[in-house]
């Protein structure tokens, strides 16, 4: 057995029903207007509701793709809550002190790290944030929140690649490529990032689909970071804004290159498990 759950962004739950790892785990939500404009800080409310509607009582990883606050922000809450390691560059470890989350629950990762965990197995690899970065570059010293979304800087950028007897997953949560950073590698599954995407020209978006979906060649690929982040996962998902994204041009785009191959796309609702061995 080999589950997924998808709660919007790229926050992804992985079990086989004794080891668990989430990425990332940003439940908060917090309007858009608040993002630009305001002060943001974890939501304890609706972390505490995510984890229980999800039936999340402990995890043995959070692996946060880079310090943003739609991956890193509440990374720290969801590690303490669930007795889980979080794992990230030396700014989500940052957020994480902020936070208060004890040193021994944190881990410093790095390109061409493996983490074992159970059946897992868990490879790393650094990437580049999608163009047009929010808030580039690293965050120094602990980081206490409410702050402003630009606090949340970047630091390194990660895909992950899990490797399980019954199945591999490339949770690649950022649109843009390292060139030839994938070749190789034998996937099953392709958590494909696509926020911003559609605001790419066509010589991005076939590069981007050269290095990351063919070197893959997946059977089945899951749209990711596509949704408008600032709605509740209670309310149904919707893509985000025209002025931020272009959606539909990135639904064209993966309508028209896996058109008549063996390859499937799958939108995820939030919420929803799909057993990936049986997919």
């Amino acid at each position: 057995m080999l589950q997924a759950t998808y709660f919007g962004t790229s926050s992804i739950l992985l079990t086989d029903g004794t080891t668990s790892l989430l990425t990332d785990g940003f439940f908060s939500r917090p309007p858009l207007l608040r993002v630009r404009f305001g002060r943001v800080s974890p939501d304890l409310t609706r972390i505490a509701d995510t984890l229980t509607r999800a039936h999340i009582d402990t995890l043995d990883a959070v692996l946060v793709a880079h310090s943003h606050l739609d991956h890193a922000m509440d990374a720290p809450e969801v590690a303490r809550r669930t007795g889980a390691t979080m794992y990230g560059s030396e700014s989500t470890m940052n957020v994480g002190r902020g936070w208060g989350l004890d040193e021994d629950s944190m881990r410093v990762i790095d390109g061409g790290d493996e983490i074992a965990m159970g059946d897992f197995v868990v490879r790393v690899f650094v990437g580049e944030h999608s163009p047009g970065d929010f808030a580039p570059g690293v965050i120094s010293d602990p980081l206490t929140p409410p702050c402003r979304a630009k606090d949340y800087r970047t630091g390194a950028c990660y895909s992950f690649l899990v490797t399980h007897p019954d199945h591999t997953v490339l949770i690649h949560p950022s649109a843009n490529f390292v060139p030839h950073a994938f070749d190789g590698l034998d996937v099953d599954t392709l958590y494909l990032g696509i926020g911003g995407l559609g605001a790419q020209t066509t010589q991005f978006q076939d590069d981007y689909w050269r290095h990351v979906v063919d070197a893959t060649d997946p059977s089945l690929i899951v749209p990711v970071h596509w949704d408008n982040f600032g709605r509740s996962l209670d309310r149904p998902m919707r893509p985000l804004p025209f002025f931020v994204d272009r959606f539909a041009r990135s639904r064209d785009l993966l309508t028209r290159r896996t058109e008549g191959t063996a390859r499937e796309v799958r939108f995820q609702d939030a919420y929803e498990t799909i057993d990936l061995v049986g997919s």
